[in-house]
């Protein structure tokens, strides 16, 4: 019995070093994992590279696509819309160029204005000038009468008083007269530029009061009528390219 046992302890050794010298690495062993970690990196740099190449031919013909469509959708654009765009752009065009021109007669009436008025006034000193040097030699004249007639001075006297004071009166008409024909320039001018305003479509509203309060713009572009209302709280610039705007 114990020879058997023993018999099988040499067995059971002799089959576990049989299995150990199954495991035992060689050279050629080591050789071969090292050759195919190495293949495994190689594989795995291939595979990035290749996904790499193919991410940047993707978004190249992402790119081509879209430009693409763009193009196509070019084609399609209405030629209406192109040809509203260049007519928006000429109405602006346009409306700047009538603005410097308005501008421009604005300064131009200005100029006009002040020239009258000078010539106007310069007209009644010329006026009152010849007046008052007739006055003068009606006086000299007086003068030498009364010498020439004593019994004649007392009158001639009362006529040199009556005569100053119809100067007076008439330097006090003058006076009224140059007021007026400023007023009257004023007047005229403001009529000028109202007339301007119509001939481009803008009409000028007065309130109860008789002030200017709107302004009622008529665009012969656009065939439409639109009224803007002065605003104290809004600012010139503002409510000039509003007008504009409506106008063009």
């Amino acid at each position: 019995m114990q020879q058997a046992d023993a018999t099988a302890d040499v067995d059971l050794v002799s089959l576990i070093q049989d299995v150990a010298s199954q495991f035992q690495r060689s050279g050629s062993d080591v050789q071969s994992i090292q050759r195919t970690i190495q293949d495994i990196h190689d594989t795995e740099k291939i595979r990035r590279e290749t996904i790499q190449d193919s991410r940047a031919i993707l978004q190249k013909l992402s790119r081509t696509l879209q430009l693409s469509r763009s193009k196509g959708s070019r084609q399609n654009v209405d030629p209406e819309s192109l040809n509203h765009d260049n007519w928006m752009v000429q109405m602006d065009q346009k409306k700047f160029s009538v603005a410097k021109t308005i501008q421009g007669l604005d300064e131009v009436i200005s100029s006009l204005e002040a020239e009258v008025r000078r010539l106007r006034l310069q007209s009644l000193e010329l006026d009152s000038a010849y007046t008052q040097a007739g006055n003068n030699g009606e006086r000299s004249n007086g003068s030498s009468d009364q010498r020439a007639n004593g019994g004649m001075g007392q009158a001639t006297a009362g006529e040199s008083s009556i005569g100053m004071e119809a100067t007076s009166g008439r330097d006090e008409v003058m006076l009224d007269d140059a007021q007026d024909i400023l007023d009257d320039t004023a007047h005229a001018m403001t009529v000028l530029r109202l007339q301007l305003y119509r001939g481009l479509g803008i009409e000028m509203l007065e309130n109860e009061l008789g002030a200017y309060s709107k302004a009622r713009i008529r665009s012969s572009a656009l065939n439409d009528v639109h009224v803007v209302k002065f605003d104290d709280q809004l600012s010139p610039f503002f409510q000039t390219n509003l007008i504009w705007d409506f106008a063009s």
